[in-house]
């Protein structure tokens, strides 16, 4: 079975946030950290996203440059990616706009949530929802599954709880970190990876492999470091 390499591709302030204390609050669009997005999401065959992102930003990113589309093609790749939303709860709306969106939808969710959901039947006609534990997700599971149906590259955009869960599943092999020349602050504004945290001595370690500036803009590249 091919193993499946996962990245990680997140954007932080200067300060460490995600997003601001109120994940609702507009912020200016950037055409450099997308153009940049846009490019590490189109290698892949699955995207993963938090419910809580989804719930945020009301849909999924999807590819429209040409050229990257075309690339897609060539490699026999769907236009756009599986869009894969991770939710223990299936506590999400069928009516987002998400569900309208031309992609193909995957739930990654629960027995609980499954059987508690108010929404299964509707969200059942607009993705495959899939059961993956009791009350946790089993990530092995997971990725057996989505090697069986043949997804080789995955891309996962956050937000933090998801961040945390792949890295404690020792799944994430490398990480793109995006640095914005903004300061949110806040004590409740989340970091990009959330969780119950490490202490120094379990820590995860990483190696920088390729660092890029444009503007203002800081671009990292790291490699997730095997014990």
């Amino acid at each position: 079975m091919t193993a499946i390499q996962t990245t990680l591709v997140l954007g932080m302030t200067a300060d460490g946030k995600i997003t601001a204390e109120d994940p609702k609050a507009p912020r200016d669009p950037d055409p450099i950290d997308y153009a940049h997005l846009e490019h590490e999401v189109s290698q892949a065959d699955l995207i993963l996203v938090g419910a809580g992102t989804i719930r945020a930003e009301g849909g999924t990113f999807t590819i429209r440059d040409p050229e990257l589309l075309a690339g897609r093609n060539v490699r026999g790749q769907s236009p756009q990616p599986i869009t894969c939303v991770v939710t223990r709860s299936l506590e999400i709306s069928p009516d987002l706009p998400f569900f309208q969106q031309d992609v193909e939808r995957w739930i990654f969710t629960t027995g609980n949530g499954l059987k508690h959901s108010s929404s299964v039947a509707s969200l059942q006609k607009r993705a495959d929802l899939i059961d993956l534990g009791d009350t946790e997700l089993d990530w092995d599971r997971a990725y057996t599954l989505m090697a069986e149906r043949g997804i080789r590259k995955v891309v996962a955009v956050g937000g933090g709880s998801l961040s945390a869960a792949l890295l404690q599943a020792g799944r994430i092999d490398d990480w793109w970190l995006t640095i914005w020349p903004i300061i949110f602050g806040g004590t409740t504004a989340p970091s990009p990876v959330e969780g119950k945290g490490y202490l120094p001595a379990n820590a995860p370690h990483l190696e920088l492999i390729e660092t890029r500036v444009i503007g203002s803009e800081v671009f990292l590249h790291y490699r997730t470091l095997r014990k």
